[in-house]
């Protein structure tokens, strides 16, 4: 039997989150939408992410912070424990970048070795 789970993150800003899904070229709404999961059962969320089998993938704000929702038993475009990694991954390069900007910090270089990121910065 297929069900809704939901996976605590430490994403807590809309704008790094949409971000970091641009990064990985995956189309998003946002609002209240509902997702889809097994036999047709809907959850509501603030950001939807559809897969090419047809079940959702969604974000939903609680608390402080966003949650990832989804059937994981039949979403099969990726693995949850991946699609999370991946997805605070890019969220964490962008709110690196922003923090550092903010405090007067260019990014002179940007060098990338796998999956990590090795920033040279100036401060302006």
């Amino acid at each position: 039997m297929s069900h809704f789970t939901r996976v605590k993150t430490k994403i807590v800003e809309l704008l790094y989150l949409k971000r970091a899904l641009s990064d990985l070229n995956l189309q998003f709404e946002e609002g209240k939408v509902k997702i889809r999961g097994y036999m047709g059962k809907k959850t509501s969320v603030d950001l939807r992410i559809r897969t090419p089998e047809g079940y959702d993938v969604g974000f939903v704000k609680v608390g402080d912070s966003y949650e990832v929702v989804a059937d994981w038993d039949m979403v099969r475009t990726f693995s949850k424990e991946a699609f999370v990694k991946e997805v605070s991954r890019h969220y964490a390069y962008h709110v690196v970048k922003d923090q550092l900007e903010v405090q007067d910090f260019k990014v002179v270089e940007e060098r990338r070795q796998g999956q990590a990121v090795s920033l040279t910065l100036r401060r302006m």
